[in-house]
C-alpha cells in the first residue's frame, strides 16, 4: 500500500487541501522515469509502442519542526516509479496531453497531494527527419 500525505485542515476557508497560491510547499521529484507506452496519433504509432520519459513532481506541505525520518511520514517515491510506469504502460491514448493529464490526475488521487507538476516526453518520434524530442508539461492541483 503507497504511502500518502495528508494535508492539514484549512483555517482561512478554502476547500480542505486546496493550495493557495502563495503557499510555500516542498517537493519531491522524481526525473527520467522511463517506460513503453503505445501512444499516438496514428494506429501504427500505437501498436507499434514507443519509449516515454516522466518527470513528476509531488508537492507536499512543509513541518513546522523536523519532518520525523521514517518512510511513514513520507511519499514513498518507489511507489510512485511503479505508478508511473504502469500508466505508462497502459496507456493507449493519443495526445501525449492526455496522457500527461492521465499521470497529473492518478498522483493526486494515489498520494493524496495537493499539487503536481508532470513532464512527458516521446523519446523517439517516428517521423521522417524529426529531430526534436517533444514534451508536454502539465501542473494540476488537487480540488
Amino acid at each position: 500500500m503507497p504511502r500518502r500525505l495528508r494535508s492539514p485542515a484549512s483555517l482561512d476557508g478554502r476547500a480542505k487541501g486546496a493550495p493557495a497560491a502563495h503557499e510555500i510547499l516542498d517537493w519531491l521529484r522524481l526525473p527520467r522515469i522511463q517506460g513503453y507506452g503505445h501512444l499516438g496519433v496514428t494506429q501504427k504509432e500505437r501498436e507499434l509502442g514507443q519509449r516515454i520519459e516522466a518527470d513528476v513532481e509531488l508537492a507536499y506541505a512543509p513541518t513546522a519542526k523536523r519532518r520525523p525520518d521514517v518512510i511513514d511520514d513520507a511519499i514513498d517515491y518507489e511507489e510512485v516509479h511503479r505508478m508511473v510506469r504502469a500508466q505508462i504502460g497502459m496507456s493507449r491514448c493519443r495526445l501525449l496531453e492526455t496522457l500527461a493529464e492521465e499521470l497529473a490526475l492518478a498522483l493526486i488521487q494515489e498520494f493524496d497531494t495537493p499539487r503536481v507538476r508532470v513532464h512527458v516526453r516521446k523519446l523517439h518520434v517516428p517521423v521522417e527527419e524529426f529531430t526534436t524530442t517533444p514534451e508536454v508539461v502539465v501542473e494540476r492541483v488537487r480540488t
